[in-house]
């Protein structure tokens, strides 16, 4: 029995990076009563052309009159862009009603859209001058669209489960690894992406510097559905390639009669990024405190003083399949790194601790969603 059977034979997943306005104003008569200018004078107050008048503050065609606030403008459609309320209408100074602002309709809700916001009221005139009536809100937008699953798995092939979180650049990191499109991104020790420098020496290696990106954790998209990363070998392994993987409840562990039900019948979706030491039919799972593996730059990117668990399956073989005790090795681990801690997480819950986990597989077009984490493209 070869050393990689072995391990493989005690459910040890062995991951091997390749280093390569104004208001109107009232107005008085000036002069005595009954003169011309005066109160009720053809020019005074009341007067033809004085304040109150046919033509004057307050009169028909005056300030205030008929002839009151402008028309709201309603919101476009686009998005449902907040409508704008109509503007206050003037009020009569005793004269006739001037009418407020007309109603200002709101938006209407488009996919997602904000809701539209009510129409402003027109101001009360002095002799009782009416306000514009309320715009309409829009209507709200709807969520975000319904998850699209892969149709099941009908025959495949069958295959197992590991898992790792050695820290080291990929091996899709290289630009020597991929047939098309660019290598996957790697980071620095604070997880700042490293960029389009494929060149960047693993952190595996002495004096290296890059490192594998805390984005590259697992992430649920419902109950029954996830995205990963994994490590592959023989013909499964070509940096960017996609597999649909179907969990059977079942798992690979010799002695380990508990199986996997807290992942039965789950589907993941998971993108090839690195190669190293696994058969050919075993997926590598990319997993924050999966165990380091054979290669370790965790101890520099962590600290050395970070419990990584047991090399081949780190905290869950460490804590003998008990989960409360990998959540408190987590909690230790990533309580300043959400995204690892996020990993460790979803391995507890979704995952449901599974060890080495049993399924079906078959090839698949890579996710939108994973290729734009990764970089890397689809080679087909």
């Amino acid at each position: 029995m070869s050393n990689r059977s072995f391990l493989a034979c005690l459910g040890c997943a062995l991951s091997l990076s390749i280093v390569a306005c104004q208001s109107p104003q009232s107005g008085d008569g000036t002069q005595g009563s009954g003169g011309a200018t005066a109160s009720g004078g053809a020019n005074g107050t009341g007067g033809l052309n004085g304040t109150g008048g046919v033509n004057g503050t307050g009169g028909v065609n005056g300030t205030g009159g008929a002839k009151g606030g402008t028309t709201g403008t309603g919101g476009n459609n686009t998005g449902g862009t907040m409508g704008t309320g109509g503007t206050t209408g003037t009020g009569g100074h005793a004269g006739t009603t001037g009418t407020g602002g007309a109603v200002g309709s709101g938006g209407a809700g488009g996919h997602g859209g904000t809701i539209g916001g009510a129409g402003t009221n027109g101001g009360a005139g002095k002799s009782g001058g009416t306000g514009g009536a309320t715009g309409t809100g829009g209507s709200t937008g709807t969520g975000g669209s319904t998850v699209m699953h892969p149709n099941p798995i009908s025959g495949g092939m069958s295959g197992w489960a590991s898992r790792y979180w050695d820290c080291c650049k990929p091996a899709c990191g290289w630009k020597g690894n991929v047939s098309r499109g660019n290598p996957m991104m790697s980071c620095d020790m604070s997880d700042n992406s490293l960029g389009s420098n494929y060149d960047a020496v693993n952190a595996c290696q002495s004096g290296g510097s890059a490192y594998m990106c805390w984005s590259g954790v697992p992430w649920s998209l419902d109950d029954t559905l996830s995205y990963g990363y994994a490590a592959a070998s023989g013909n499964n392994y070509a940096c960017g390639r996609c597999y649909q993987i179907q969990f059977t409840g079942t798992n690979n562990t010799n002695g380990d009669k508990k199986g996997t039900p807290g992942v039965n019948g789950k589907t993941m979706i998971v993108q090839v990024i690195n190669n190293g030491g696994v058969q050919a039919t075993q997926f590598d799972l990319l997993i924050p405190g999966g165990g380091v593996g054979a290669l370790n730059a965790c101890s520099t990117q962590w600290g050395s003083g970070v419990d990584l668990g047991t090399q081949y399956g780190g905290w869950l073989s460490e804590c003998n399949g008990d989960s409360g005790c990998v959540q408190t090795k987590c909690q230790a681990a990533f309580s300043n790194k959400p995204e690892l801690m996020a990993g460790c997480s979803w391995f507890l819950n979704w995952f449901g601790a599974s060890n080495n986990p049993d399924f079906v597989y078959q090839k698949i077009a890579c996710p939108a969603a994973l290729t734009q984490a990764s970089g890397l493209s689809d080679p087909g």
